[in-house]
């Protein structure tokens, strides 16, 4: 018995998949830069250093709940949009570089932890921009202190295993510009970094060196990805299954 695969089937899935990977890509990156915006344009900045003052942290919240639940709203958006992200591209890198599933689902690991990491961030932030929440000075700083770390190096070292992965398996496979694959393990291995701030205040610096870049990576892997394996490149238009 032989079966014919029409092309027609595979080019629609290549499209569908293609669609949400850039979709889910822009969706996450634009809600989070909105996010960052909204909050620079109305309170000077998106979020209060947990590092600060305790009474200029009470007056950023209670100055700003409003506000603070459009952030978090903005964020927790792009929390889902990531893990959407994560999944579709999992799906086309288990299509395109079949040979490395245990890098595979290491990237699967790190999107999913991102994604849930700032989603948790998000759901902290909206808690802390009610009034009755941050009354007491020890709650409002140990609320802070998680929200910071939820959506700062948690988050960030997490997105780092993203990266990292997808760019090992891109260099192995050939799957992106050499540049983008260097640029790409050179923001993995800053935010993988970023845990430090665990020890010291003083790798800070290293949350948004991660955090940013790694928004516009996502978008170009979007685009840039292929869609079928370089081998499969110039292959028949039809494959035939052969069988009893």
């Amino acid at each position: 018995m032989t079966a014919t695969i029409s092309p027609d089937a595979g080019t629609s899935v290549d499209r569908e998949t293609g669609s949400s990977l850039a979709g889910s890509a822009l969706v996450s990156a634009v809600l989070f830069a909105v996010s960052l915006v909204i909050g620079v344009i109305f309170a000077g900045s998106p979020y209060s250093s947990p590092f600060g003052d305790d009474a200029a942290l009470q007056a950023f919240y209670t100055d700003h709940a409003t506000l603070l639940q459009w952030v978090a709203f903005c964020q927790f958006g792009s929390a889902i949009a990531l893990a959407v992200f994560t999944a579709v591209l999992v799906a086309r890198l288990r299509k395109v570089a079949p040979g490395f599933p245990a890098l595979t689902y290491t990237a699967a690991a790190g999107g999913v932890m991102a994604a849930l990491f700032l989603g948790l961030n998000s759901v902290v932030q909206w808690s802390m921009s009610h009034p009755s929440v941050i009354e007491l000075a020890p709650v409002r700083r140990a609320l802070h202190y998680l929200f910071f770390g939820l959506g700062g190096f948690a988050h960030v070292a997490s997105i780092g295993v993203l990266v990292g992965a997808v760019s090992v398996i891109a260099l192995r496979a050939r799957l992106l510009p050499g540049w983008l694959i260097v640029a790409s393990l050179v923001v993995a291995v800053l935010a993988l970094a970023s845990p430090l701030t665990f020890v010291t205040e003083s790798t800070t610096l290293l949350i948004p060196l991660g955090r940013f870049p790694a928004l516009l990576w996502q978008v170009a892997v979007a685009f840039m990805l292929p869609v079928v394996a370089r081998s499969s490149v110039g292959s028949a238009s039809h494959r035939t299954l052969s069988g009893p």
